[in-house]
């Protein structure tokens, strides 16, 4: 199963049917967009406890070479589960297609491919200079802000895991790297190596402003972190109508008014995912908007 050089895998990870039938949709989509310039394998990932599944792996084959994948470490639960099936994965990457130099994908059932030239955008954006060991939406340190108190610390810089390594990215790694939440401990040990390359193509967004987010650019593959997954996925999947392209004008705007509530609602929302999610949110928006300055 030896690749040659500059062609990606699309990790496809599942647990359950509901996962299957959100990639179905996607597969679908995927069936309206160009033939991509680049090459692409597609890689099933099914959960030890759940069967491969037939049906996905015949909407995938339509698309390209497709292998089914059962992820065979018995470790379960959250985020054990998914950590323990990623590793699997990676291994079975670094151990079949180790000749390319392209990308793996780690493509989440809540992540959706936005723009048709979307695997190609970001083939480019790999071999933009030397291939990076990894390569997604960087999440800086994310503080809660609060009355009187000093700033609590919520979130270590990361790139999210929804991202796309190298396809010997787990021969490259140490035995420390696999200690935790794969996302945040692969990071640190990559950074490390000074490769580690933000990209603004993945991006993660939410149900109030997807639809803002399929009219940008710059913008090729939607994550809903903590968004209802089946409705952030319609939401990304169904075309943008004539009145949604007249009213890009004001998205800076309507960018701006939520990002002011954001700011409002996080005085109140004090614990949990929820006080989190919004001050990554606004993490990020602080981030883009120096960037933007520079």
């Amino acid at each position: 199963m030896q690749m040659p050089s500059n062609q990606h895998i699309v990790i496809l990870p599942y647990f359950c049917d509901d996962e299957v039938k959100r990639y179905l949709k996607i597969a679908d989509k995927l069936r309206t967009f160009p033939q991509p310039h680049a090459k692409v394998h597609y890689l099933l990932a099914s959960s030890p406890r759940r069967s491969p599944s037939d049906e996905l792996y015949a909407a995938f084959s339509e698309l390209g070479p497709c292998t089914s994948f059962q992820c065979p470490t018995q470790v379960f639960g959250y985020p054990e589960g998914p950590t323990a099936m990623y590793w699997d994965a990676m291994e079975f990457i670094a151990d079949n297609f180790s000749r390319s130099d392209g990308f793996s994908l780690w493509l989440e059932s809540d992540m959706a491919p936005i723009k048709p030239d979307w695997i190609d955008r970001l083939s480019n954006e790999w071999y933009s200079g030397q291939p990076p060991l990894m390569m997604g939406c960087y999440v800086p340190e994310v503080y809660k802000y609060r009355f009187f108190r000093q700033p609590k610390l919520l979130l270590q810089p990361h790139v999210n895991g929804g991202a796309c390594y190298a396809t010997d990215f787990a021969k490259r790694m140490p035995a420390q790297a696999r200690n935790g939440v794969f996302d945040m401990a692969v990071y640190q040990h990559a950074k490390m190596k000074d490769q580690v390359r933000p990209s603004r193509q993945i991006s993660f967004s939410t149900l109030g402003r997807v639809r803002r987010d399929l009219l940008n650019p710059d913008k090729v593959l939607l994550h809903g972190f903590m968004q209802e997954k089946d409705e952030f996925i319609d939401a990304c999947l169904k075309p943008l109508t004539q009145r949604e392209q007249n009213s890009a004008a004001w998205i800076p705007l309507r960018d701006r008014m939520e990002n002011l509530g954001r700011r409002v609602r996080v005085c109140f929302v004090r614990r949990g995912h929820r006080a989190m999610f919004e001050n990554m949110l606004l993490a990020k928006s602080r981030m883009e908007a120096q960037n933007r300055a520079a």
